[in-house]
């Protein structure tokens, strides 16, 4: 299978300034998933296309210096806080069509903002589909706030998120069948994304549950610490 690793890096962003080259554990976020795209494209099981999608020249450099093909920049009007990443995945996918002459079987979509992965957790992953030429699977962790305890605010008031048939007493009760789309990779065939444009549709996609306390998504300051903490403890490869 011919497989685009699509690393999404626009230069904008409001919690961190510049956040795909803020300094974690002395590299830049980036650099994270740039190195599990190369270790990736080791593993013979597939054809593996890396491809950084940016409209940043400070990301170009970066990427371009470790071995990268900078040609593409992402367009500007896909480049904004509202900007989709499936929109910027068919301007990438039609770039390369027309200068490359390279059309993927399937796009692993890994955002740089999710820097501890496992190559052989996404290998795993992706031989869930067993060749299927129409479908998805994406990373999932276990809940940790349960919906048992978690409320919404509504016009009169509040209300739980979801109720229990009976009383609980403690967590060990609950049911273990929420899951959260914690955003370390998603999957698809271009079969899947021509029908559904999306990565994931409800009860369209095969879900991959990762063996991790918390989802990493690095937004703020405090998630950089959060990282900081579990790259001394675990070894992410």
């Amino acid at each position: 299978m011919k497989i685009l690793i699509f690393i999404p890096a626009r230069g904008g962003s409001k919690g961190i300034i510049c956040k795909n080259l803020v300094e974690l554990n002395d590299k830049p976020l980036i650099q994270y998933t740039l190195e599990i795209a190369n270790k990736l494209s080791e593993n013979n099981l597939h054809q593996w296309i890396p491809f950084v999608s940016t409209d940043d020249d400070k990301i170009i450099s970066f990427c371009k210096a470790r071995g990268f093909n900078m040609e593409y920049r992402r367009p500007e009007n896909l480049s904004g806080d509202k900007s989709s990443i499936i929109d910027s995945v068919w301007d990438a996918l039609k770039w390369l069509k027309a200068y490359k002459n390279i059309s993927p079987d399937g796009i692993l979509l890994l955002q740089p903002t999710s820097p501890l992965r496992n190559c052989k957790t996404i290998l795993d992953a992706i031989a869930q589909l067993n060749m299927e030429i129409d479908l998805s699977v994406v990373s999932v962790t276990k809940m940790y706030e349960h919906p048992y305890e978690c409320i919404k605010i509504i016009k009169n008031g509040w209300q739980y998120l979801e109720k229990s048939s009976k009383e609980l007493t403690c967590r060990q009760e609950y049911k273990d069948s929420y899951l959260f789309i914690d955003g370390n990779f998603y999957f698809a065939t271009i079969e899947y994304l021509t029908k559904y444009n999306s990565f994931i549709v409800e009860n369209k996609s095969i879900l991959f549950p990762l063996n991790q306390r918390f989802p990493i998504d690095i937004d703020e300051y405090e998630d950089l610490l959060m990282v900081q903490y579990l790259l001394s403890t675990k070894n992410y490869s």
